[in-house]
């Protein structure tokens, strides 16, 4: 008893002086925490002894003839001996303090009490009671029981501390959890957790080493507070290997070691210190990027839409955008829409693949004969047609070719009119004819002509774009109209019977006015009075002077006659009442005898203030007349009403008739030698136009009118915005398919004409089958030998299909898989290859088809390796599958010993052209020129046509300087632009001519060169009424020199429009006055340099020396003292100071473009090694991307022992 007591007492001290360690991690000996992390080790001996101690005391209380009080006192002593180093440990691990402290807290005290309490058992359990002497305390069973108890609760928060605080429940099956009422919400995520610990020697150094510089220096300005640049440094861990701090690391580094931080103003680092900083964060960083290397190789993706859409089109041999209907592909940080790590597979996306490959399917699988196509051909001409058969589709601001120009032919499958029919027959098509007409409308009638050789289309003019009128595409535009006997899918065939044209010699034409303003009435002024119209069926008489129509949504036609007393140029004016605009007042006006060719459709968009007058008078427009009776009608859909035409000739000493003569020679010399093209377009007819889409390249024509020439363009039905066929649309308006061209040598002013084009016929023709089956059908059912045997049959072609779906050879045992799939379902098809496509349907829901697959393992097959190597190249150089050149070159394993010949061999293909449009919309960001609406009330001649034209710059230039292997400074200035005959003229350029891209050469005033004054730059990073020079500094700062400005703090304000005299402000003078508040002067002191270089150049990118009536003043002092003079001193400054920094910046974006994947620090080593070997090869654009196809991260191969001894 006595010995028990004083053991108890000596262990009890011990315990108290464990209270003594400090908890909060000031210790600093390693050893300490060496030594403690043995506690989770021995912890389980006594927790093991007491637990079975318990139980063997309730036996011996129960049964005592077993004895068993030696083998009881045996267990106490057990426990007491390796409870005491157990809790000596833990307060050892516990001095680190990297654990959280309120549970820390609780398993510490339960942990002390329970080894106090174990101690005195052994007191306890010698203490007999008074009346039993042989028996033991009940006060010894009540702390035994009681000690149990705390021991399972100091374990519990012993696992909270070690696993977290759902150690127990994280893997709980759910419906014990949902019985256990315990939330299950946790589930749904994945936590990654950031290593911590804060023990080993590599944590303590940063602690005691590190840290203390970085509070001294830089909490102040990049802590809890304060974010300047966007950079936080007090929370960033220490480990860069596991932890996820080290590319925030790496970019601290760089701005230490450019001088940046700490600022010049500001407490300096000690050399001592900025060495020991500098070379820790060096070394730690050297050895993250090894770390990372491995685990960045290889990037999982999943085809982007416009990658799963051209492999498709691949595989199938059809061209339908079936990508279209997936959701859009997010954006990586860097701008990427093909990046691994944000091209994640929804549900959506599942079922859509298995949408899209069930449709794509049936439209390749064909099944019996040929099937009929639907084929049509107008012919036109003056008075060729019979004035019955083909339709005149009338409707709001119509403008139908005369039926009486027109022959309407329906064709068999030879292209021959169907001729001999019987009686029901010729009645059935009968009905297809009048179902069949031209229009024109949207076209101004003095820009098209319909003579004896067919319709003559002057060069199309663009419309303003504002609606309604650039919904009807440019003036002239033809249209084949069908109602509503046409498919809906399928390939066709549009034909256009066509030569050069000439200008009519018919006196008798419309001119545009050139004042918009009525004319002044004189005695030689002559009058249409409406109630002298006899004619007028749906009009009603008001006031017995306005002819108004009775329904005013219905198309409504007033015919009357009219003489003209002298030949000459009149102005015809329009007098009618005031109509609110919500009624869409409107009139159409023929003034040449019905024919068609002297029609003026307009819709009028009347001011309140008229509301109050009598009548309004609205130019209608100049006409020149022959002397005599003429033919004209009146009115239109939603019709304004009217009660006078006013016929009033030019005076005698009018200028116009020079002016017009002059115009003409222009015309004519300034077009002589130049051809016009045909453009095609497909559609809808709308209320207020149509939904157009231009569909195949334009042609150009040289035939003569005397031996016109046939053009045939195909296209896709399902790419085109068709009518849909629906039993719910009527109307004789309803389901109008417009099949399209106009004369594609756009010009900018109605006065031009342009050269002259000779529509003679067209033709279309759907479903279009050149050949039957097509190809499409037969790449997937192939003729074989073994046709009749349909397993051997259905193996070869199921195997065929994956081997060109996987994009590499079968492996072992994969074909089974899907024989079996068809051999359980092919009895459920009474069709050989109905059953087949089900099978296929699989495959292209597979993800080896869905997926850019990588090797799964560094130990993976080389050949394996090599086709993935052919896929990767493929989907980076042409964003579509790899070709058979390159699958062959795979299976042979020569394809990374012949990268440089196929990827010039790539880069040479018209393929080249997906990756630059994709690349250079994404690096570029001309998502913004997109998106982008320019105020066209002050910009009137930006189209969309320069819109898209602009686009075009920026590929063709893009493309240009890679397929001639040019010096990669051109992207920064170069002597020569991209440019087509439309742009240039917007520019102001002269001397090109027609409507296809070429190198240009510039002279110095122009400022044209490098992506820097380009218009989908310039116009993307505007306001659309102004430059932005903000959006233009920044992306200049991105894009070209690769330095990421941060975003702006919250709460900036913005420039202030109410500033006195605000309007009157220059951009600089903005710039200058929204940099003079506190919040935001340090940002754009180092931004908006940047930005007033671009000055001069407007919200659509044209150059101008003056803004707001001041001069612009474009100098510039960049924030390292440098400056410069406009666009032309910040090239000079790019490629005098900051080459490489381009060259970097290119290569990076191109870089993760190529490998999918963002730029990180840990591939610094790769992005110096590409740009080195760059610069040693002159800058050579070629050399980018050979460069990175033959980097590591691209692709990496054991080089051969051949190729290790020749050092290649």
């Amino acid at each position: 008893m006595k010995r028990s007591l004083q053991i108890a007492i000596t262990f009890t001290l011990v315990l108290f002086g464990l209270l003594l360690i400090p908890l909060n991690g000031n210790i600093e000996n390693t050893f300490v925490f060496f030594i403690g992390r043995f506690h989770p080790i021995i912890l389980h001996l006594p927790i093991g002894a007491l637990v079975v101690l318990f139980l063997m005391e309730i036996i011996n209380r129960l049964r005592p003839e077993l004895n068993l009080d030696a083998a009881c006192n045996i267990l106490l002593w057990f426990s007491v001996v390796s409870i005491i180093p157990t809790i000596i440990l833990g307060f050892l691990l516990a001095s680190s303090g990297s654990y959280e402290d309120e549970l820390l807290n609780f398993h510490k005290w339960l942990g002390w009490f329970t080894a106090l309490i174990c101690i005195w058992l052994l007191v306890l359990r010698q203490k007999k009671t008074s009346t039993h002497p042989n028996s033991i305390s009940r006060f010894y069973y009540l702390f035994l029981s009681s000690n149990v108890v705390m021991l399972s609760l100091a374990g519990h928060y012993g696992g909270h501390l070690t696993h977290g605080e759902d150690y127990l429940t994280r893997y709980m099956p759910t419906g014990m959890k949902t019985l256990l009422d315990i939330d299950n919400t946790e589930d749904e995520y994945l936590v990654i957790n950031t290593p911590a610990d804060s023990t080993s020697k590599e944590a303590l150094y940063f602690k005691n080493n590190i840290r203390p510089i970085l509070e001294t220096y830089c909490f102040e300005c990049h802590g809890e507070e304060k974010q300047k640049g966007d950079m936080r440094l007090d929370t960033l861990h220490w480990n860069m290997i596991n932890g996820l701090d080290a590319e925030r690391w790496h970019s601290a580094l760089n701005v230490i070691n450019l001088g940046e931080m700490p600022p010049k103003k500001k407490k300096q680092l000690k050399d001592q210190e900025r060495r020991v900083l500098v070379n820790w964060m060096s070394e730690n960083l050297e050895k993250a990027v090894l770390a990372n290397r491995i685990d960045s190789r290889n990037v999982m993706r999943r085809l982007t839409k416009d990658q799963y859409t051209n492999s498709l089109k691949d595989l199938l041999g059809i061209s339908v955008n079936f990508g279209d209907v997936l959701p859009d592909d997010g954006k990586s940080k860097m701008g990427f829409s093909n990046n691994g790590n944000i091209l994640q597979t929804s549900a959506l996306h599942i079922d859509y693949y298995q949408k899209i490959a069930r449709e794509a399917l049936d439209k390749s699988i064909v099944f019996g004969n040929k099937p009929k196509s639907k084929r049509y051909k107008v012919l036109i001409g003056k008075d060729i047609g019979d004035g019955i058969s083909a339709a005149e589709f009338r409707g709001y601001q119509t403008a139908p070719v005369n039926n009486k120009d027109l022959v309407v032919e329906i064709l068999d499958n030879d292209g021959k009119p169907i001729q001999n029919l019987n009686q029901s027959v010729y009645d059935s098509l009968s009905l297809v004819k009048s179902k069949i007409g031209i229009g024109m409308r949207g076209s101004a009638a003095n820009r098209y002509n319909i003579v004896k050789e067919g319709l003559v289309l002057n060069s199309a003019l663009p419309a303003k774009e504002v609606t309604p009128k650039s919904w009807q595409g440019p003036s002239p535009n033809l249209k084949l109209l069908i109602r509503q006997d046409f498919p809906r899918t399928g390939d066709f065939a549009f034909r256009v019977e066509a030569s050069k044209g000439y200008n009519s010699t018919s006196i008798e034409r419309l001119i545009d006015l050139r004042e918009n303003k009525p004319a002044k009435e004189s005695n030689r002024s002559f009058f249409v009075v409406a109630k002298d119209i006899k004619r007028n069926k749906g009009f009603v008489l008001m006031k017995n002077r306005w002819l108004m129509p009775k329904e005013v949504a219905s198309y409504v036609n007033a015919k009357f006659e009219y003489e003209v007393p002298k030949s000459g140029i009149y102005q015809v004016d329009l007098i009618h009442p005031y109509v609110k605009n919500d009624a869409t007042p409107s009139f159409r006006i023929d003034l040449f005898d019905w024919n068609g060719e002297g029609i003026v459709s307009r819709h009028l968009n009347l001011n309140k203030n008229l509301s109050e007058n009598e009548k309004i008078v609205t130019p209608v427009t100049l006409v020149y007349l022959s002397k005599g009776v003429h033919k004209g009608s009146i009115g239109g859909k939603f019709f304004v009403g009217f009660s006078h035409l006013v016929f009033t000739p030019l005076p005698e000493d009018h200028p116009l008739p020079k002016i017009l003569e002059e115009e003409a020679k222009k015309d004519n010399s300034k077009y002589a030698s130049t051809n016009p093209s045909i453009q095609v377009f497909a559609g809808s007819r709308t209320d207020d136009g149509m939904d157009y889409k231009t569909f195949a390249l334009p042609f150009e024509v040289t035939a003569p009118m005397e031996k016109p020439q046939t053009f045939e363009f195909t296209g896709r039905l399902e790419n085109l915005p068709i009518p849909l066929g629906s039993d719910d649309v009527s109307g004789e308006l309803a389901n109008i398919l417009t099949v399209g061209l106009w004369n594609n040598h756009l010009v900018k002013e109605n006065s031009l004409k342009g050269p002259p084009l000779l529509i003679k016929s067209v033709e279309f023709e759907a479903p279009y089958f050149p050949i039957w089956p097509p190809k499409n059908h037969k790449s997937i059912f192939f003729d074989s030998p073994n046709k009749a045997n349909t397993e051997t049959y259905a193996r070869e072609v199921i195997s065929k299909f994956m081997q060109r779906a996987f994009r590499r050879p079968l492996q072992s045992g994969e074909l089974n898989r899907y024989m079996d799939f068809w051999r359980n379902l092919k009895d459920d098809f009474e069709c050989f290859e109905n059953g087949i496509k089900e099978v296929l349907i699989a495959v292209l829901c597979s993800p080896n088809f869905i997926y850019i697959a990588t090797p799964e393992t560094p130990e993976s097959n080389e050949m394996d390796d090599e086709f993935y190597l052919a896929s990767k190249l493929s989907y980076f150089l042409w964003n579509s599958p790899p070709d058979e050149i390159l699958i062959n070159l795979a299976l042979e394993d020569d394809l990374h010993d012949n990268l440089s010949e196929q990827v010039e061999r790539m880069i040479n293909s018209p393929k080249i052209s997906n990756m630059v449009n994709s690349f250079a919309f994404e690096w570029l960001r001309l998502d913004r020129h997109k998106s982008m609406d320019v105020n066209v009330e002050v910009y009137k001649d930006f189209t969309r046509f320069i819109k898209e034209d602009m686009f075009n710059e920026t590929y063709q230039f893009f493309e240009y300087l890679l397929k001639n292997n040019l010096n990669i400074m051109n992207f920064i200035d170069s002597d020569f632009a991209m440019l087509n005959q439309n742009l240039a003229e917007f520019y102001g350029i002269e001397g090109v001519k027609g409507n296809e891209f070429r190198p240009v050469n510039l002279p110095e005033s122009k400022r044209r060169g490098g992506l820097l004054s380009q218009g989908s730059f310039l116009s993307g990073h505007s306001d659309g009424i102004q430059a932005h020079p903000i959006k233009r500094a920044v992306w200049l700062k991105e894009k070209i020199l690769g330095d990421h400005p941060p975003p702006p703090p919250p709460n900036v304000p913005e420039l202030d429009p109410e500033t006195p005299g605000f309007e009157n402000l220059t951009l600089k003078e903005q710039l200058f006055l929204h940099r003079n508040k506190v919040s935001c002067m340090d940002c754009h002191q180092k931004i908006d340099p940047f930005g007033v270089v671009f000055e001069n150049y407007d919200a659509v990118g044209r150059f101008q020396l003056t803004a707001k009536e001041k001069p612009i003043d474009s100098r510039s002092k960049l924030p390292d003292g440098v400056e410069v003079q406009g666009i032309e001193g910040i090239k000079e400054y790019i490629l005098e100071l900051k080459k490489d920094d381009f060259t970097r910046s290119l290569v990076e974006n191109l870089f993760a473009y190529a490998i999918g994947r963002d730029v990180s620090f840990a591939d610094e080593k790769e992005i110096n090694n590409i740009v080195k070997e760059v610069i040693d090869d002159d800058y050579r654009f070629r050399t980018v991307i050979d460069q990175i196809v033959l980097s590591p991260s691209f692709y990496k191969k054991e080089q051969s022992w051949f190729n290790k001894i020749a050092g290649r």
